[in-house]
C-alpha cells in the first residue's frame, strides 16, 4: 500500500482520543462517561491494508476459495470469531443471514426456515467429518453446542446438502473444522477473557493450544485445553418472590483436544484425535415476568426446583488420507459419546395439570366434578385455592409452599460412523469428482421422569381423594404406596416415567462430479442413495401414564437425493450458478399416549382416540440462483435467491384437552422462499465493513390432515416449545463497520456490530383462530423484532492482541422466546392466563480479551 499523506496534528490527535475513548468506552460507557486522555505526542494513522481476505472452505469436500464455491456459505476463521467475540453458535447466527437458533436450551438450528419440532434433525451438524445431530426422540431434546476454541473455521452451508452430507441436512449444514496438527511448523494459540455482566456476576475464560513436530516431517501433534465460566444474572425466588439464590444461572465449560499427525510417507497422512467437552450449567436461563422487572434489571426465576444441565461428550476419531497421482483416498472413522441431563419446569407442568382435574368432563367424557378438599373453603368447584398456577405466579394452599415435582430428562447419544471417499486431486482436470460410501449406527436414549413425594397429601388437600382413586395403584415412594412388580418397574416416587431407546441405521453411497463443458462453464451432477432403518423400544409407567405401557416399533426407508447445477465462472472475479438439490429425513415411530389424550385426539380428527403409530419421511426440494462477485478485491458480494418445497413435514402436534402431551405426524406441504446476501468492502484508509441480509418466507401451502396446520400458517420450528410460535424471523440483518489504524506504533482497531431480526407477520398454528385443534385461546403471541449491538476496540503487541468490548451495548431485553404452561380447557368461566417464563439476551456485558498467536 502507498504511504498515506501527512495529516494535520489536530486530526491525528482526534483519532488518538477517539481510540482511547472507544477502548475505555467498550468497558465503561455502558455505566459511565469515558474519560479524556492526554493529547501529547502520539500519532495515529490508518494501518496498511492489502484488500479483503479469501477464506478457504471444504464445503464440496475439497479445498476451495469461498468465492469459487457455488453454495451459499458463511465461513469465519478463528481470528474472525475472536474479533466478533463469538464463543458458540448462538452468537454466530447473529452474523449469518437466514439462520436462527432456539435460545431456550435446545440449541436447535433453523436454516432458511427449514426447522421442525419433531423427528430427525433438519440441519446437519459436523465436527470435522463426524455428524453429531440428534433425533428428537423425547421431550426436550437438546443438540450439543460445541465451543469455538482452536478452530480453523466454522462453515454454515445454506440449502439442502443431501448429496455430500446425507439425511438430516434438509435445510443446510453447520461444520466445525478443527485446527490440524503439523509435522513441520510449531504454532501456539492462547485466549483469555475477563468480563462483567450488569445485574450479574463476572465471567472469564482461559485456554491454550499448541502444536508442532515431534519427529520432524513424520510425526506432529496439536493439543488444547480451555475453560470458560459464564456468570449468572437470573435469581431464584420462592412463591412469595423472595430471593433464595442470586445469579443462579451460571455455567462452566471445559474443552480439551489432542490430535496427532503421522506421515510415514509423503503421500500418507494418519490423523487420530480425541475431543472432550464438559458443560455444567447450574440453573435454567429463564425468568418469570410475574416476578421480574427487566427494565430495572430484575430477572427472577420462580421455578420451585433447580434445573441443572450437565452435558458431556467425547469424540475419538481417526482420519486416513492417501494421495495418489490424480486421486485421493480418505477414510474417516469416529465414535460420538454424549451424556446430557436436562429438565423442563416439572412443577409448572404438574400444577397446571392438577388444577384442571376437578372440573366436570376433565378426567373423561361425562366425568363428574371431583369436589373440593379440606384446602378449600368451598365444597364445590371453583375451589377457593384455584388456581394453583397462573400468569401471576404460584399460589399454593397452606402447608404446600415449597411443593415441587422436579423433572429430569436423560438424553444420551452413542454414534458410530465410517466413511470412505475417493476423489480427484488434479485442480486443472476437466472433471473433478468425489465418490464414497457412508455407514452410521446412532443410538439414542431418552428417559423422562417427574418425581413427586407429596402427591398423595396434595390430592387429598385439593380434592379429598387419593391419586390411586384417579389413576390406579401405580406409585411407590419411600415405602409408601403400592410396590410395583419387578417386570413393570416405576422408579421411587416417580409419578411419570417415560423410557425411549432408539437405533438409527444408515448406509449410503454417494457421488458428485463437476464437469467443465467449456472454459468458465461447468455442470454439477451428483446423487446419494441411502438405506435407513429406525427402531424404538418404549416403556412408560406411573400415575400420569395410567400405568404401564410397553411398546416397540420400527420403520425403514430408502432415499435418493440428487444435486444438479450449472456454474458460469465468467472471469476469476465473477461466479454465477444455478442449483437444484434435494434433502431428506427418515420417518419414525410414535410411542403410545395415555388414555387422557383420547378425547383430545378425537377432537383433532383421530376417531379411534389414538395417535398414528408412525410417521413417514419428509423431503425438501430446493431451487437456487446465486452469484459471487469480487470488485478489485475491495468489494465482495455473494447473493442467492431460493425456493424450497418441503413435502410431508414432520412436526409435533399438541393434543387438545387435559392431555398435555404431543405426537409426531406428517403435516403436509410448505414452501420457504427468499434470498440472502453477504457483502464485504475495503473503503480504504483503514475502513472496512461487512453487511449481511436474509429474507425468508416459510409457510404451509396446503391444509394438513384434520386441519392440524392450515394454508398460510408459518412453520413452527424447533423453538416452538410449550405454546410459543417457534417461527423463523423473516428478516435478518447484520452490519459490522471496522476502522483499523496505527496508534502508539501498534496496529489497532475499533469495531461495532449490529444485528437485527424482524417480527414474523404470519401466525403459527397455535396462534391462528382458524385452527380449531391447535389454537391456544389467544395466549400465544408473536415475538417482537430484536436488535443487538456490540462494540470492540483492540491493539496488537507483537503476537498478542488486547481488546476491550461491550456486548449488548444498549442493554436490550426483548423476549426472544417464551414457554407457557398448559391453559385450563375445562374451566366453565374460561382459562386463567397461563404461567409464562421468558428468555432474553444476557444484559450488558463489558470485558477485556487477550489472544496470542505464535
Amino acid at each position: 500500500m502507498p504511504a498515506t499523506s501527512p495529516k494535520p496534528l489536530n486530526l491525528l490527535v482526534s483519532w488518538r482520543v477517539l481510540f482511547l475513548r472507544t477502548l475505555i468506552a467498550s468497558t465503561g460507557v455502558c455505566v459511565a462517561t469515558a474519560a479524556g486522555a492526554n493529547e501529547a505526542t502520539v500519532t495515529a494513522e490508518p494501518a496498511a491494508a492489502g484488500g479483503l481476505e479469501e477464506i478457504v472452505v471444504t464445503a464440496t469436500r475439497r479445498e476451495e476459495g469461498i468465492s469459487k464455491v457455488p453454495i451459499s456459505i458463511t465461513a469465519l476463521s478463528q481470528d474472525a470469531l475472536d474479533q466478533r467475540g463469538i464463543r458458540d453458535l448462538t452468537e454466530l447466527v447473529r452474523f449469518t443471514p437466514g439462520v436462527s437458533i432456539d435460545t431456550t436450551g435446545t440449541n436447535q438450528i433453523s436454516i432458511r426456515g427449514i426447522s421442525s419440532s419433531a423427528g430427525a434433525g433438519t440441519t446437519g451438524i459436523y465436527i470435522d467429518d463426524t455428524p453429531i445431530q440428534m433425533r428428537e426422540l423425547g421431550f426436550n431434546p437438546d443438540e450439543t453446542l460445541p465451543k469455538t476454541f482452536d478452530l480453523d473455521r466454522v462453515e454454515v452451508l445454506r440449502g439442502p446438502q443431501g448429496t455430500l452430507f446425507g439425511s438430516g441436512s434438509e435445510g443446510g449444514t453447520v461444520r466445525y473444522i478443527m485446527t490440524q496438527p503439523s509435522v513441520s511448523q510449531e504454532s501456539t494459540y492462547v485466549r483469555s477473557e475477563a468480563a462483567y455482566t450488569q445485574y450479574g456476576t463476572p465471567s472469564g475464560e482461559a485456554g491454550i493450544a499448541h502444536g508442532g513436530p515431534l519427529i520432524d516431517g513424520t510425526l506432529g501433534y496439536r493439543a488444547s485445553i480451555w475453560y470458560r465460566y459464564d456468570g449468572g444474572w437470573i435469581n431464584r425466588v420462592d412463591n412469595a418472590g423472595d430471593i433464595t439464590e442470586k445469579n443462579a444461572n451460571h455455567s462452566g465449560t471445559t474443552a480439551a483436544r489432542l490430535a496427532l499427525l503421522w506421515q510415514p510417507a509423503d503421500n500418507v497422512k494418519v490423523t487420530p484425535s480425541v475431543m472432550y467437552q464438559n458443560k455444567q450449567q447450574h440453573d435454567f436461563s429463564t425468568y418469570w415476568p410475574a416476578y421480574s422487572d427487566p427494565g430495572a434489571g430484575r430477572f427472577n426465576n420462580a421455578t420451585p426446583e433447580l434445573i441443572p444441565n450437565p452435558d458431556v461428550y467425547y469424540l475419538p476419531a481417526i482420519k486416513v488420507q492417501v494421495d495418489f497421482a490424480h486421486l485421493t483416498f480418505i477414510s474417516n472413522s469416529s465414535y460420538y459419546h454424549r451424556n446430557e441431563t436436562d429438565s423442563y419446569q416439572g412443577t409448572a407442568f404438574d400444577l397446571a395439570y392438577f388444577q384442571a382435574l376437578g372440573w366436570p368432563e376433565s378426567l373423561y367424557p361425562g366425568a363428574p366434578a371431583l369436589g373440593c378438599g379440606p384446602a378449600s373453603t368451598t365444597a364445590n368447584e371453583p375451589c377457593s385455592w384455584y388456581p394453583l398456577l397462573d400468569g401471576r405466579g404460584i399460589h399454593m394452599p397452606p402447608g404446600f409452599a415449597n411443593y415441587s415435582t422436579p423433572n429430569t430428562m436423560t438424553n444420551d447419544q452413542r454414534s458410530w460412523t465410517q466413511e470412505f471417499r475417493l476423489q480427484s486431486s488434479d485442480p486443472d482436470s476437466r472433471v473433478k469428482w468425489t465418490a464414497g460410501v457412508f455407514w452410521q449406527l446412532a443410538q439414542e436414549l431418552s428417559i423422562e421422569q417427574l418425581r413427586d413425594p407429596n402427591i398423595d397429601q396434595l390430592f387429598q388437600a385439593l380434592y379429598g381423594v387419593t391419586p390411586d382413586s384417579i389413576y390406579g395403584q401405580f406409585y411407590s415412594c419411600n415405602g409408601q404406596g403400592t410396590p410395583q412388580p419387578a417386570a413393570l418397574p416405576v422408579p421411587n416416587c416417580d409419578v411419570y416415567y417415560n423410557y425411549n431407546k432408539s437405533y438409527d441405521r444408515q448406509i449410503a453411497g454417494f457421488g458428485e462430479a463437476t464437469i467443465r463443458l467449456v472454459d468458465g462453464l461447468s455442470v454439477v451432477a451428483g446423487a446419494r442413495y441411502s438405506k435407513l432403518g429406525f427402531s424404538l423400544n418404549h416403556y412408560s409407567n406411573g400415575y400420569e401414564n395410567y400405568g404401564p405401557f410397553p411398546a416397540a416399533g420400527k420403520q425403514s426407508n430408502t432415499a435418493f437425493t440428487p444435486r444438479l447445477g450449472l456454474n458460469w465462472q465468467a472471469n476469476p472475479d465473477n461466479l454465477y450458478y444455478f442449483t437444484y438439490a434435494k434433502g431428506f429425513r427418515p420417518g419414525g415411530f410414535n410411542a403410545p399416549l395415555i388414555p387422557a389424550c383420547g378425547p383430545g385426539l378425537i377432537a383433532d380428527g383421530f376417531t379411534n382416540g389414538q395417535a398414528p403409530l408412525g410417521y413417514g419421511p419428509d423431503n425438501t426440494q430446493s431451487f437456487e440462483v446465486g452469484s459471487k462477485n469480487n470488485f478489485d478485491n475491495k468489494f465482495k458480494i455473494a447473493s442467492s435467491v431460493y425456493y424450497i418445497k418441503w413435502n410431508d413435514i414432520q412436526q409435533n402436534v399438541y393434543i387438545a384437552g387435559n392431555c398435555g402431551l404431543q405426537f409426531t405426524d406428517n403435516l403436509g406441504t410448505a414452501v420457504a422462499k427468499g434470498f440472502d446476501l453477504q457483502a464485504q468492502a475495503d473503503l480504504g484508509g483503514g475502513f472496512t465493513f461487512e453487511f449481511s441480509a436474509g429474507y425468508t418466507d416459510a409457510r404451509f401451502t396446503k391444509d394438513s390432515l384434520s386441519g392440524l396446520a392450515l394454508k398460510g400458517e408459518a412453520i413452527s420450528g424447533n423453538a416452538a416449545i410449550n405454546y410459543a410460535p417457534g417461527t423463523s424471523p423473516p428478516w435478518s440483518l447484520a452490519f459490522g463497520p471496522q476502522y483499523s489504524f496505527k496508534a502508539f506504533e501498534h496496529d489497532a482497531f475499533i469495531r461495532v456490530d449490529w444485528e437485527y431480526t424482524s417480527r414474523n407477520p404470519w401466525l403459527a398454528p397455535v396462534q391462528d383462530p382458524r385452527n380449531n385443534s391447535q389454537y391456544e385461546y389467544g395466549f400465544s403471541y408473536t415475538l417482537p423484532a430484536t436488535s443487538f449491538t456490540s462494540a470492540r476496540a483492540g491493539m496488537k503487541f507483537g503476537g498478542w492482541e488486547i481488546s476491550a468490548f461491550c456486548d449488548n451495548l444498549f442493554n436490550a431485553h426483548p423476549v426472544v422466546n417464551y414457554a407457557q404452561a398448559q391453559a385450563d380447557p375445562f374451566n366453565p368461566a374460561g382459562p386463567p392466563t397461563p404461567q409464562e417464563n421468558d428468555f432474553t439476551f444476557r444484559p450488558r456485558t463489558v470485558g477485556i480479551t487477550a489472544t496470542l498467536h505464535l
